[in-house]
């Protein structure tokens, strides 16, 4: 038995229980590693030095993974409301990750006395059922405080992968939850789980565009710009605390950020004109932005603070939409300077320009990938507007959405694995959707109430 050590809080990740997983899973790529970890609930484990393997899901119907989510138990007295919530936003997560087939519980057929331990339970009920992954959970609620042991296991090895202690208090139920399923996304994936990240976007209700923050579900939903104004182009800063923004509050699209611990909103570039599309280094050391205080569109450097730093493009036409990769090095943009909207990228201080994208007549929005090696952007085919992406050499274009309306605006997620976008194909305004970063399994993450644009994607909350 391995020795655990505390459970685990929203606040915090908690470490997992790295285990053999000799047994294939559909048609999934295996990495083995060699490492150790100590886990937060003590389980049957292999030996510490044993070879792991991490089941990496590349996204599509092809790849998914037959999954049995059982109900949590309860540790005490029943609450219903409790189970209700753990149980529907565990499986919602799961299915938008696109990883998973998810079992109807008709086809369990293992008796309510097992318990979610191993050698409390016989794997092979679960084989039987077409299980390959298990996930079993039980939760207590003690006052106003909630705590959820979950265990994940290979079925056909029959074999523990993962546990883990998550708990918080009870309005922390959701996010709870959500920190249940990334647990099960790292077991079988390898790499952290999404559903507890934020997105960013601009709504509109009818009465302006303000922009807005909320869970990648679409709960947790909070106002950021609050001026009944026209609100544009937000974007994180590095460390999550402060969102920038485009606002005509007064009467001109200055360059706004709003401090989400304090509240407190700074208007930081006001030059004649516009002050747009702005962007954070990944250093947080200055924005990349679009000026028109000369006249034409230029992209410019600035300081947090708004000073201007350094000019970085000097052609004719117009320079928009920077978008640094991940180190830094490089600002991705979009320019008219040979006639029509293409990508472009350059060096941080504004050399060795080259053009991106050769095909199409309209290609905006770039954004590079978190690993710096791709580059999804909007480009427009057949009147319409579809996300692509594009290797960083310019090599391995790709096209994610076809024939679906106009889909623009994407953003990746902190892992990669995932892009939000902006959609017009439910009728219902513009409207986010995710999909898997090969342009599977795509799906609405919005409701309906307003009109959502661009969306930016976050990372974990702090």
């Amino acid at each position: 038995m391995i020795d655990t050590g505390a459970p685990s809080s929203v606040d915090g990740r908690g470490p997992n229980i790295p285990l053999a997983l000799p047994s294939p899973v559909l048609a999934v790529l295996l990495m083995v590693s060699l490492a150790t970890a100590l886990a937060p609930v003590s389980v049957q484990a292999a030996p510490k030095d044993a070879a792991r393997s991490f089941i990496q899901i590349t996204g599509g119907s092809a790849a998914q993974l037959p999954l049995a989510l059982t109900e949590p138990r309860e540790l005490g007295p029943v609450d219903g409301d409790v189970k209700q919530t753990l149980q529907t936003v565990v499986r919602d997560d799961l299915l938008l990750s696109g990883y998973f087939k998810l079992l109807s519980s008709d086809a369990f057929i293992e008796p309510v006395s097992a318990g979610i331990e191993s050698g409390t339970f016989d794997f092979d009920h679960w084989r039987l059922s077409g299980a390959v992954g298990l996930v079993k959970s039980n939760y207590v609620v003690e006052g106003d405080n909630v705590a959820v042991e979950v265990r994940i296991y290979d079925v056909d090895a029959g074999l523990p992968m993962l546990a883990r202690r998550i708990s918080g208090t009870r309005s922390s139920l959701r996010r709870i939850a959500h920190r249940v399923a990334n647990a099960v996304i790292e077991a079988f994936t390898g790499t952290p789980g999404m559903f507890d990240t934020r997105i960013l976007a601009v709504v509109d209700y009818g009465t302006g565009k303000e922009v807005y923050t909320f869970d990648l579900d679409g709960h947790n939903r909070r106002s950021v710009s609050r001026n009944g104004s026209l609100n544009l182009s937000p974007a994180w800063s590095p460390n999550g605390h402060l969102i920038s923004y485009t606002s005509y509050r007064d009467n001109n699209p200055d360059l706004w950020v709003t401090d989400l611990r304090t509240g407190r909103h700074s208007k930081i570039s006001a030059h004649p004109g516009i002050n747009a599309g702005a962007e954070w280094a990944p250093d947080g050391s200055e924005l990349a932005l679009t000026l028109s205080k000369d006249g034409d569109s230029e992209i410019y450097a600035i300081s947090p603070e708004g000073s201007i730093l350094r000019r970085l493009t000097r052609q004719w036409g117009i320079d928009v939409s920077p978008s640094y990769s991940p180190d830094g090095k490089q600002i991705a943009f979009t320019s008219s300077r040979n006639g029509t909207p293409q990508v472009f990228i350059m060096d941080r201080d504004g050399s060795n320009t080259r053009l991106l994208t050769h095909r199409g007549g309209h290609n905006v929005s770039p954004v590079f990938s978190p690993d710096g090696m791709r580059i999804a952007f909007a480009g427009r085919d057949e009147g319409r507007f579809d996300i692509f992406v594009i290797n960083t050499d310019g090599t391995g274009l790709r096209r994610l959405t076809q024939n679906e309306s106009d889909d623009e605006d994407p953003s990746w997620s902190p892992g990669g694995t995932h892009i939000v976008f902006s959609s017009a194909r439910s009728g219902r305004g513009k409207q986010l959707y995710i999909m898997t970063s090969d342009g599977a399994s795509q799906q609405r993450i919005t409701d309906g109430t307003g009109s959502f644009s661009n969306p930016t994607w976050g990372s974990s909350r702090r």
